[in-house]
């Protein structure tokens, strides 16, 4: 209510001015008329054209300033672009998960295949000790009294030495006399000491009974890191007749 009486004071004083403005301009008027009515030169016509002209500026001026002190100032208007609608924001997710650059899935790494502690058939060595194999040379059949020669193959084919290494025997040397040995033998041992990686041979010469008979036996081969008993069957029959 107060802002609409304050504008129509403003209305009113600025019909007062205008009013007071042209009752002053009418009489100045009629009194430079009054003045020049009697003069006919043109210089006074040109003065009075002047002086007409300068009042009328003045009064336009007058009008121009009381307007700009009486006009409130007002802020310089925002400008919104066309077409603007109010979108209020949603809030964001205090962690957003940005699917644009997630990374790739790591593929899982192919199982390993099981390792098989097993020892193969042809492995040759068991905790780092040596394995021998054993085969006997001789003739199955032979007469009373002949010379025959036996031989004993003892192969190492691993890199580790076999230590104190004995072919034990049972009746061997009861059916067949002992001519010559390319090893010691003591009792019914032939005693062949270490055997190095390779093959190592031990050769008997041995003379059969005068008796026949069939002879069978079981021969051993011990050493100090075997971890089975190594064993050959032999089995020679002695005739007293042709062969």
């Amino acid at each position: 209510m107060s802002m609409d009486l304050s504008v129509i004071g403003i209305v009113f004083a600025i019909i007062l001015f205008i009013i007071f403005f042209a009752a002053v301009v009418l009489y100045l008027s009629f009194r430079i008329k009054e003045t020049f009515r009697e003069e006919k030169k043109r210089g006074f016509l040109v003065v009075k054209v002047a002086f007409l002209i300068g009042i009328l500026f003045l009064a336009g001026g007058s009008f121009y300033f009381f307007a700009q002190i009486l006009s409130p100032s007002s802020p310089n208007p925002v400008t919104q672009p066309e077409n603007s609608t109010d979108v209020t924001p949603s809030p964001e997710p205090e962690n957003p998960i940005d699917n644009s650059t997630s990374p790739e899935p790591i593929p899982e790494p192919e199982p390993e295949p099981p390792i098989n502690d097993t020892p193969s058939p042809n492995d040759t060595t068991t905790d780092g000790r040596p394995e021998l194999s054993l085969i006997i040379s001789y003739p199955s059949r032979i007469k009373m009294n002949t010379e025959i020669t036996m031989t004993f193959s003892i192969t190492n084919p691993t890199e580790y030495i076999a230590h104190d290494v004995v072919i034990q025997t049972s009746i061997l040397f009861e059916y067949f006399n002992l001519v010559s040995s390319t090893h010691k033998v003591t009792g019914n041992a032939i005693e062949i000491s270490d055997i190095s990686p390779g093959t190592t041979i031990c050769s008997l010469s041995l003379v059969a009974s005068n008796r026949p008979g069939e002879m069978r036996e079981t021969i051993i081969l011990i050493f100090n890191e075997m971890t089975e008993q190594i064993s050959q069957e032999v089995s020679i029959s002695v005739t007293g007749g042709p062969l």
